[in-house]
């Protein structure tokens, strides 16, 4: 009785040990689905976003996307006062896929001159969970940071 326990669990184990073959995939990129294309074209446009920031001041942006997949924002950092902490414009590339947005920043714009940024630092490269897509309205989560944005559509 003593053996035959060993040897079940014996082949119990071996079962598990056979090797897998790897996950089976599409020999191309599959076609895009109205939806996910939708989704893309819901984030094209100006948005703009005020927010507390953890330092006790706020954030203002105002994103303009278009369709070809530039961006350029201004930031804005304010005081309690609501005196001017910080301002930059930037601006770069952006798109959508698979329930994440995401941005490849290139560079400063100051008094209409372009200062390029280096592509190689990993501190550009940003990707966000998508959270909520309306008409008007856009939320999303930082994979990085964990900070939570909401836009809103400027009409």
């Amino acid at each position: 009785m003593k053996t035959l326990l060993i040897l079940a669990s014996i082949i119990a184990f071996c079962a598990g040990c056979s090797s897998t073959q790897p996950p089976k995939i599409t020999e191309s990129k599959p076609e895009l689905s109205l939806d996910k294309k939708q989704l893309r074209k819901s984030f094209v446009g100006k948005w703009e976003s005020t927010q507390p920031t953890k330092d006790g001041n706020s954030k203002h942006a105002v994103i303009e996307r278009s369709s070809d997949g530039r961006y350029v924002v201004e930031f804005k950092i304010y005081y309690p006062d609501k005196t001017l902490k910080y301002q930059s414009k930037e601006f770069g590339f952006w798109g959508v896929s698979g329930g994440v947005y995401f941005t490849m920043f290139r560079g400063w714009i100051e008094n209409d001159n372009f200062s390029p940024a280096n592509p190689n630092n990993a501190y550009y490269y940003d990707a966000y969970k998508i959270v909520s897509v309306l008409e008007n309205e856009l939320s999303y989560d930082n994979l990085s940071s964990g900070n939570k944005y909401l836009y809103k559509r400027v009409l």
